[in-house]
């Protein structure tokens, strides 16, 4: 009798120490699958970063079409740096850093193709611009011409020449129309970017600045436009976007050209005075 009890103590006691092992057991498995979910999470809900060099000629909408594209692509985080051009340019190739390029215009890109920075092949023009005089709203100073900007008395802001496409594009049509010298005597501020040049009119700190048409846009209501005459300037400058070759993530950069190609992407530059497609002159 004793015997048996003995057995029958032992067999109790080997049945709970299983018990406990296989609950331990199925602890560990459900710990380890709760684990890897844990784990999991961060890295469904990493964000790709691309790092955009965008020229300050198109603030304004680039601003807006980042917001709706992160909306539409919540996977992707647009940085963007505004600036002049050419400091963006430089600052590329001096860190070799970026994703994607947007200068102010088309000569800062060929620039960026002929230094390396950019793969060609993903180039592609998003709008145009066209070349104006801003004046502050109501023309108080009766500015109507390149010629009235060298007058005794008018105060002009010019964009920096070599850091800023606008700059490049104001000197280049000063000297096609013989006035560079005289205007330049009126110049009393250089900008150090687009959107420096056009608070300059909105802001009242200058009579005159040679801008893009789509300054009239940014601030309605505080900056009229002056023609300047075609001849002057030839062709209407593109903004266009290209991959840089220092891109570490090209086929998000891809997917914000697209965007910026599609339809919408063009209607939230044509909401801000950009022309879509090559103007007719």
């Amino acid at each position: 009798m004793e015997d048996a009890a003995v057995a029958d103590a032992r067999l109790s006691s080997l049945s709970l120490s299983g018990a406990v092992l296989l609950g331990a057991t199925g602890l560990l498995v459900l710990a380890g699958c709760g684990a890897g979910r844990t784990a999991a999470q961060p890295e469904a809900g990493r964000r790709t970063r691309v790092i955009a060099f965008v020229g300050a000629a198109s603030v304004p909408p680039s601003r807006e079409a980042k917001a709706a594209f992160e909306a539409a692509n919540p996977d992707i985080v647009i940085d963007m740096t505004f600036g002049g051009s050419g400091t963006l340019l430089s600052q590329m190739e001096l860190e070799r850093i970026g994703d994607l390029y947007m200068p102010g215009s088309d000569d800062f890109m060929d620039k960026a193709e002929a230094r390396g920075v950019v793969r060609p092949e993903t180039r592609r023009d998003v709008v145009f611009l066209i070349p104006v005089i801003c004046v502050r709203s109501g023309n108080p100073k009766n500015i109507h011409s390149l010629a009235d900007l060298a007058r005794p008395g008018i105060t002009v802001g010019l964009a920096q020449a070599g850091a800023v496409c606008l700059g490049d594009w104001s000197e280049r049509i000063l000297k096609a129309a013989g006035l560079e010298e005289a205007v330049k005597r009126n110049v009393i501020t250089y900008a150090a970017s687009c959107e420096h040049t056009q608070q300059l009119i909105e802001m009242g700190e200058v009579d005159a600045v040679i801008g893009w048409d789509a300054f009239e846009h940014w601030a309605p209501g505080k900056v009229d436009i002056v023609p300047i005459p075609i001849e002057y300037w030839q062709r209407p400058p593109s903004i266009p976007v290209a991959i840089s070759t220092f891109s570490q993530h090209p086929q998000a950069a891809q997917r914000y050209i697209d965007f910026l190609l599609s339809e919408e992407g063009k209607a939230i530059f044509a909401r801000h005075g950009y022309s879509v497609t090559k103007p007719e002159l």
